[in-house]
């Protein structure tokens, strides 16, 4: 029997009913809904659950693009003591099997988003599916399909005086939200009723939601960024502007058409807004816009500096969370016009006035919510150590696992974030870098991204951490993905390193593209095997590698405009000294297209290979190439024109080859 003292999202309603019963609540393209409408509508849609047999526990996988519709279906199933569990639309259909088959949902909804992969979708994939349900517009006959429901059937029998009591889900279990699958394959994580209101507080208390809010919803309903701010305005009665997902333009125009006060962004987004407006509008500002909360990474300076100069009255705070923490663990201030406060907390802490002896080089992310609890497990005489949370806020556990993932402190009611940093004499947590692959040198803990392995003749000083950060923080806008692939080249390059692509993303499935670089001597080390010869004694193996965990990572992102780029640095950390002479370097020593026709045309001329290479050095004084590199080239060349000519031709050794005899 439901304990209505307990915390249930679902509360929400009967604020939305009195304090909204006739003003605009939702806003979804041409569709206006009233608060009372909205109302009727969850409870009609619960009531249509409830009679077609859903039960308390019963998982529903949701996969849409956002829309009013998305917002009644989360709380519908809420209230039915059902759970729901949001797909990524962007996923592959593999991705989306992979998660459905983990939370074994009893029923699918669906909208256009879920199209392109809702066709290979067979019977057998997922047991347990009882229902399917269409919501929203689909192609003419679509709702055939497995003979799919509609939300307008399961509503259709709904009496307006008679709405059900809202139940709950065993444990409180309220959503079930999928990670971004940083360390594997995304989990599905349990959230409660009472995580997701004390985000509610939280978000309240420091980014100052109200219920005079005009929100925008530029965030995914799938990503828990985008849920919990969802939640967030539902509790207080907040006017919701909706459109399907992030696109600058529209984004812009609703600003302009429902004068949007609060909205949130990560890095990407925030540039697409800044860009678009300086190129359409000449940078006009946006007056009504008066909170902003930034995640999914730090903002660089400049593009703080073109917010604020674009939405002069706006708020902006910048939050570090994960799904596992219901989004939300700190939030760090970095302009506040109406507080006249300004804090310079956005660049490495080098260059932070909240500066203390006693803390090493890392990100500031702020303070922790009300309702948070952090604190850092030291494993040496350092400061810095893995980051540990505990409070309402924390997950249940992950969906198909027992219980929470514990740290391995004694102290297992805290739960280890996978994060290391540390806490400054303010109380500001400070990022440093992620705890696996953390080695230990000279007593001392390191903390790359992946381990290493150090070998008898290769010699790798683990304890010399530099941080690069400055050199490849930028603010430009790279007109290409090779441009912006050439300036992180050029720049490490300057500095002795040598930058390599180590992801790259075409942007299928409607996901943008985007690109990572990583050093060389990122990874883990491999084993290569190689022998020396003892005299008598025979061999032995020796190995040896560059890799040494360099946890050094930028991430490259396409913008929405033309073909342009921007780049963030997410660790600028290298662990080993730079390379004092790239000369010879096997990657840095590589010839470009340009260079390797300079190479080709100067040797069908009969250009000696050293005059070559003085040739290539004098028009570029970086260039680390050595005369191995150009007979190097001078040979896969010759190889390429042997397999071009004809048989005869090659028999008789060429075109020239009887004058050649005769000279």
């Amino acid at each position: 029997m439901t304990n209505y003292s307990l915390p249930h999202i679902c509360q929400c309603l009967t604020r939305i009913a009195t304090a909204r019963r006739a003003s605009p609540l939702t806003v979804a393209g041409d569709r206006r809904q009233t608060g009372q409408q909205f109302v009727d509508s969850v409870f009609a849609l619960a009531r249509g659950l409830l009679d077609l047999g859903l039960l308390p526990g019963d998982v529903v996988a949701i996969s849409a693009f956002n829309s009013d519709w998305y917002l009644e279906w989360l709380l519908a199933v809420a209230f039915v003591g059902a759970i729901a569990a949001p797909l990524n639309y962007r996923w592959s259909f593999e991705e989306t099997l992979s998660a459905m088959v983990a939370v074994r949902p009893v029923m699918l909804v669906i909208d256009e988003g879920g199209c392109q992969w809702y066709s290979k979708l067979q019977n057998d994939h997922i047991p347990s599916l009882r229902w399917h349900v269409l919501i929203g517009f689909h192609p003419p006959g679509y709702d055939k399909t497995r003979g799919a429901l509609t939300s307008e059937e399961l509503k259709k029998h709904y009496v307006i005086n008679m709405p059900p009591n809202f139940l709950h889900a065993p444990e409180g279990v309220a959503l079930i939200c999928f990670t971004s699958g940083t360390t594997g394959r995304p989990k599905g994580v349990a959230i409660t009723h009472s995580a997701l209101i004390v985000q509610t507080l939280a978000k309240v208390a420091i980014v100052g939601y109200s219920e005079d809010d005009v929100y925008l919803h530029t965030a995914p309903l799938c990503h828990i960024g985008g849920l919990s701010s969802a939640i967030a305005m539902l509790m207080l009665g907040a006017r919701h502007i909706l459109i399907p997902k992030f696109e600058v333009k529209p984004a812009v125009e609703a600003i302009d058409l429902y004068g949007v006060t609060s909205l949130i962004t990560v890095p990407a987004m925030m540039a697409d807004l800044v860009s678009l407006i300086r190129e359409r509008d000449n940078g006009k500002t946006r007056e009504s816009v008066k909170k902003i909360l930034n995640g999914g990474g730090g903002l660089p300076l400049e593009l703080i500096k073109d917010a604020v100069s674009i939405f002069p009255r706006a708020k902006l705070v910048s939050a570090y969370g994960m799904t596992e923490t219901c989004s939300s663990l700190t939030f760090l201030m970095l302009c506040d016009p109406m507080g006249e406060t300004s804090v310079p907390h956005f660049q490495s802490y080098e260059h932070s006035k909240c500066r203390s002896v006693y803390q090493p080089e890392g990100v500031c992310v702020g303070k922790p919510a009300p309702h948070i609890e952090i604190k850092i497990s030291l494993d040496g005489s350092s400061n810095v150590g893995r980051i540990l949370t505990r409070g309402p806020h924390l997950m249940l556990r992950y969906y198909d696992k027992i219980s929470a993932r514990p740290s391995n402190d004694a102290n297992d009611v805290w739960f280890d974030t996978g994060d290391i940093g540390s806490i400054d004499d303010n109380g500001n947590l400070w990022l440093v870098g992620r705890s696996n692959g953390r080695i230990k040198s000279g007593g001392e803990n390191i903390y790359p991204e992946e381990g290493h392995s150090s070998t008898s003749y290769t010699s790798i000083d683990s304890s010399c951490e530099v941080d690069y950060t400055n050199e490849f923080t930028t603010n430009e806008i790279f007109k290409s993905r090779e441009a912006l692939i050439n300036w992180t080249r050029e720049v490490g390059k300057r500095k002795g390193l040598v930058i390599v692509i180590k992801t790259s993303d075409a942007g299928v499935n409607g996901r943008r593209p985007r690109i990572s670089f990583g050093c060389e001597r990122s990874g883990r080390y491999r084993r290569i095997s190689k022998l020396e010869v003892l005299g008598d004694k025979g061999a032995r193996k020796l190995t040896g590698t560059k890799k040494c965990g360099c946890p050094f990572l930028l991430k490259g992102q396409k913008l929405t405009t033309d073909d342009d780029w921007m780049v963030k640095v997410v660790c600028g950390i290298h662990n080993h000294v730079a390379n004092k002479n790239m000369e010879g370097h096997t990657f840095a020593g590589r010839l470009s297209q340009e260079e390797n026709e300079i190479l080709m045309n100067l040797s069908n001329s009969s250009v000696r290979p050293k005059d070559i290479l003085s040739t290539l050095k004098s028009r570029d004084a970086q260039n680390a190439s050595t005369m191995k590199t150009i007979y190097n080239a001078r040979h896969r060349q010759k190889r390429v024109e042997k397999k071009r000519k004809p048989d005869m031709q090659e028999l008789f050794g060429g075109e020239n080859s009887i004058a050649t005899s005769g000279s």
